[in-house]
């Protein structure tokens, strides 16, 4: 992420700093004028104070509008930069970047962690700065009246200002982690409903879905209550703190006002007491800016660990890999954070090899395995002989070409759909592609042909559609491996039998007949 410019807060500081010092200026002109009055001097001599006090009033309107502006342009600013960084760092870095990562997980990264940085300006940053330099002026204009009564509200800003705060910071860390956590939890179980609505009522399962996404919810609300008893006692702390300096500060105010040897006025103890009061309202921000930062920094390191450009996504040498390459798996264990199997697979070129299994065991993660996008929790996966770690990730991609279960359509035109895979392809390569999975009638019936754009993307298609042209995607690209996951799903029988004799045909359609093929799928 772009480093915050100290210029970037000088506007959202200078607007809030004088908001406060408008209303400090406030306090202390009323005070002034409510004791003077009380003296009933000709009205002429309030004159000046009445005019201040309205002029005051409508400044400090003024400058708290241009302190909110200012502070949120600023931070809605470096959120959308924060943004576009983040999303060119995950284009240019290796899948395998992310394919550790669920997409709840990701959402909140993006979302969440990304508002909780840049809302780190609006609620923590430019708080604490106005509040130091209001805390300072309202300090040295109080010193000016007493000394002792300074020393009492230095003591009384710094309780409010700096132990409330680091009370209310050390607290927060461990219910935020919590918080983190249940909010990746529920933004899972929530996207897992939204996208697959469909199969899970097919399979019976939406129920428990749904289940596990109400749990998930109150686990979130839960775990957001958790740092409500340290808000409160760093909230407790501050009123405690300001009420005690007030109490403090009219002791002394009281002493000084009836010493004998002292010449004091009524004004000079109604100032005295009522800015004591003000000088409070910049540091009753700053249990939450401390619990804004403290959410700031939970979400950079999640961030950093996304978004780090890091070496060890290079590869460790140039080692080039041959256009009919030979796909070994030995001793392979694969899975995310637990072995879901081992296997050990010999696949020179040509090779056609299916895996038939049930869900939830692995097929997916093992051909984001093989494809290079998972490192193996044991074992290596070799492309003649080299591992797959260790070739550049371009070539690799050039080489090994994988179809995930929820590749995407995109809402244009067909023929951009087919281009993903093949931008240089021909329009009669892609039509008799088109032919081969059987789609050509559908293609010929469209209004402009290729020309035509999917206006909802997948929405335009039936499933059976959508598969059968995301395996001509795969067939028009050059890649001598293709990993097909569920390549028969949503299809009829006679749909499936079609593309089962075309994937074992000994020529395949598209733009190289002879590949390797590694099929996963259900039991029938």
């Amino acid at each position: 992420m772009t480093r915050l410019r100290v210029r970037d807060l000088a506007g959202p500081v200078a607007a809030g700093t004088m908001t406060l010092l408008s209303s400090l200026t406030l306090t202390v002109v009323s005070a002034w004028l409510i004791t003077r009055a009380w003296q009933m001097p000709p009205v002429m001599d309030l004159t000046v104070a009445v005019t201040a006090v309205r002029a005051l009033g409508i400044s400090r309107a003024a400058f708290r509008y241009t302190d909110r502006l200012a502070s949120h342009q600023v931070a809605l600013r470096r959120a959308a930069d924060a943004r576009v960084d983040a999303y060119r760092t995950l284009a240019a870095a290796p899948a395998s970047r992310t394919a550790t990562l669920g997409r709840g997980e990701l959402v909140t990264r993006l979302t969440d962690d990304i508002d909780a940085v840049a809302d780190v300006i609006v609620r923590s940053l430019v708080p604490a700065l106005v509040a130091l330099v209001t805390g300072v002026a309202a300090i040295g204009f109080t010193a000016v009246l007493s000394v002792p009564a300074a020393l009492v509200l230095t003591g009384g800003l710094l309780i409010a200002g700096v132990a409330a705060p680091w009370a209310v910071a050390r607290s927060v860390r461990l219910a935020e982690e919590h918080r983190a956590t249940a909010a990746q939890r529920y933004a899972t179980a929530v996207d897992r409903v939204l996208s697959g609505s469909a199969a899970l009522r097919v399979r019976g399962t939406l129920p428990a879905a749904l289940s596990d996404a109400g749990d998930a919810a109150r686990g979130l609300t839960a775990a957001a209550g958790a740092g409500a008893p340290a808000r409160a006692t760093g909230a407790g702390l501050s009123v405690f703190a300001s009420a005690a300096t007030v109490v403090g500060v009219l002791a002394v105010a009281i002493v000084g006002y009836t010493d004998a040897g002292a010449s004091h006025s009524p004004q000079w103890f109604g100032v005295l007491v009522l800015l004591a009061t003000a000088a409070f309202e910049a540091t009753s921000a700053l249990p939450g800016a401390a619990e804004a930062a403290t959410r700031a920094a939970g979400a950079r390191t999640r961030l950093a660990t996304l978004t780090a450009s890091g070496a060890d996504d290079a590869p460790t040498a140039d080692c080039p890999v041959d256009d009919t390459p030979h796909l070994r798996a030995t001793g392979l264990s694969y899975g995310r954070d637990r072995v879901l199997g081992t296997v050990d697979l010999d696949l020179p070129a040509g090779t056609r090899h299916t895996v038939t299994a049930p869900s939830g065991t692995g097929k997916t993660t093992l051909l984001l395995t093989l494809a290079g996008l998972l490192p193996p929790l044991a074992g290596e996966v070799t492309l003649d002989g080299v591992p797959v770690t260790a070739v550049d990730p371009e070539q690799l991609h050039r080489r090994v070409a994988y179809l995930p279960g929820d590749a995407h359509l995109f809402a244009t035109t067909v023929r951009d759909n087919l281009a993903v895979g093949a931008p240089e392809a021909p329009d009669a390569l892609m039509l008799s592609t088109l032919d081969a999975v059987g789609l050509r009638d559908w293609v010929d019936e469209l209004p402009e042909g290729l020309s035509t754009v999917l206006t909802d993307g997948a929405e335009s298609l039936s499933g059976g559609q959508r598969r059968r042209l995301l395996l001509a995607r795969m067939l028009l690209t050059d890649a001598p491996v293709l990993l097909l996951d569920e390549p028969f799903e949503h299809l009829d029988v006679a749909g499936t039998a079609e593309l089962e004799q075309l994937l074992a045909s000994p020529e395949l359609p598209g733009a190289r007949p002879t590949r390797t093929l590694v099929i996963v799928r259900h039991p029938r």
